[in-house]
């Protein structure tokens, strides 16, 4: 008999996109991504989205600052990677939290996945928000225009052969770890279909917004290791602001706003506030 919805599920299927996620995104996805996540002794967190040359969007950095804090805290080394028109973006984040901004840069060119993934050793892999590519070897925005040109292929790494356990957090269905999904997606029509990315992972986390995600993921990681590791609804205003004060824009709207997806502030700390009380509450299933 399957499970009913708890409430982590539900706070994660807020779909204010009306992306149609819930005909995607799998019942306690998040937990099982926390419990794979609990045992990561070295964690690589790939993020970042260029919606336009120039133009990163708010949507992911938040997101990895928060997990990779987390995952810190609980005895892991962490590491990002991101391309280099997201640096700053992601360090913003990064510095927002408090935390080591220990960034590998994506060359542009690729090719770099091996000598990273050698150098890192990653044992757990994640990505949060980054472009992966679709079957016709293209990247697209949800509008369906080729981002290629100014996102590098970071989902090289999830491509290549390796031990390390994969995690991936997107709300499109164009984001690295989709591949998981396909065939569901797939069913939403031909035009999501052409956008859909064809990149697998082992844990794949639906969310109406990928920070959302994220955000649910260390809940669960809090509740599991009977700790607060989530961050404060002031804390999200200020990842959200230190993100556009570094250039990052709102993916839907692509205005330089303190917005996410096209949702005030207050949007995201309420959701933030929401899994706070979750995760302290016992009542959404982490056990």
């Amino acid at each position: 008999m399957p499970h009913p919805p708890d409430l982590l599920d539900q706070i994660l299927a807020l779909d204010p996109g009306a992306r149609r996620i819930a005909a995607f995104a799998r019942p306690r996805a998040a937990l099982a991504a926390a419990r794979a996540l609990r045992r990561a002794r070295r964690a690589l967190i790939a993020t970042g989205f260029t919606v336009e040359p120039g133009l990163p969007e708010t949507d992911g950095p938040p997101g990895a600052a928060v997990l990779g804090r987390a995952l810190r805290v609980l005895g892991a080394r962490v590491s990002y990677v991101t391309d280099r028109v997201n640096v700053a973006v992601l360090e913003a984040a990064l510095g927002a939290l408090g935390e080591p901004r220990d960034v590998v840069v994506y060359p542009d060119a690729g090719g770099a996945a091996r000598a990273i993934l050698a150098a890192v050793r990653p044992t757990h892999l994640v990505a949060i928000e980054r472009p992966g590519r679709t079957r016709a070897g293209d990247y697209l925005s949800e509008r369906g225009e080729s981002i290629a040109a100014f996102n590098a292929p970071v989902d090289e790494l999830f491509l290549a052969p390796g031990r390390a356990i994969t995690v991936g957090i997107g709300d499109g269905g164009n984001e690295i770890g989709m591949g998981s999904a396909l065939a569901r997606i797939r069913r939403l029509g031909r035009g999501r279909a052409r956008l859909a990315s064809i990149v697998r992972v082992d844990h794949l986390v639906v969310a109406g917004v990928s920070n959302w995600g994220a955000y649910g993921v260390v809940a669960a990681l809090g509740r599991l290791a009977g700790r607060d590791l989530l961050h404060t609804p002031g804390d999200e205003r200020r990842l959200v602001e230190a993100c556009v004060a570094a250039g990052a824009a709102d993916g839907i709207t692509r205005k330089r706003e303190p917005t996410v997806d096209a949702l005030p502030l207050e949007a995201h700390a309420a959701v933030v506030e929401l899994l706070r009380l979750a995760a302290a509450s016992g009542i959404m299933g982490a056990r």
